[in-house]
């Protein structure tokens, strides 16, 4: 078995020359360089992100009925605390609502927002697209709330 030949690193530069010459790929005078080829982005980050609104939207979707009946209870709240202290009590709504802020509410239930109408003697308080309750000021009964509708 006979051992191959070894070259020094001059004939390998040469040898690299000459393929690099009949491929067309050397560099001859007065040429540009060739810009390398570019790099397709990472993704990455989208799919990331992504696949976190997708589990958000997952989340949301098994949660959903919780979320409703959270804000239906707490909205029969607000709205019945809030027709006590607007007609009852005599407050600005604007008041009412930063007395509802600090109530022991849990979760979306807390979030609930308060509209009056002094026509109707109506309080009207709830979360858009989840849920909301009304409570009518009766001066002989009080603070009524409407009935659930399921």
């Amino acid at each position: 078995m006979a051992t191959p030949p070894k070259f020094a690193a001059g004939d390998k530069l040469r040898a690299l020359g000459r393929r690099l010459v009949a491929t067309g790929q050397a560099l001859r005078p007065g040429t540009a360089r060739r810009a390398p080829p570019t790099r397709q982005p990472s993704h990455w980050l989208r799919n990331t992100l992504a696949l976190a609104v997708l589990a958000g939207a997952g989340v949301l979707v098994w949660q959903w009925n919780d979320l409703r009946e959270r804000t239906v209870i707490g909205s029969a709240y607000a709205a019945r605390i809030g027709c006590v202290c607007h007609f009852v009590s005599q407050r600005g709504i604007k008041a009412c609502e930063a007395d509802l802020a600090i109530a022991p509410l849990p979760g979306v239930a807390g979030m609930v927002t308060l509209d009056a109408d002094d026509k109707r003697r109506t309080i009207t308080a709830g979360l858009p697209l989840l849920g909301e309750q009304k409570a009518h000021y009766d001066p002989a009964y009080g603070c009524r709330l409407d009935p659930w509708e399921d």
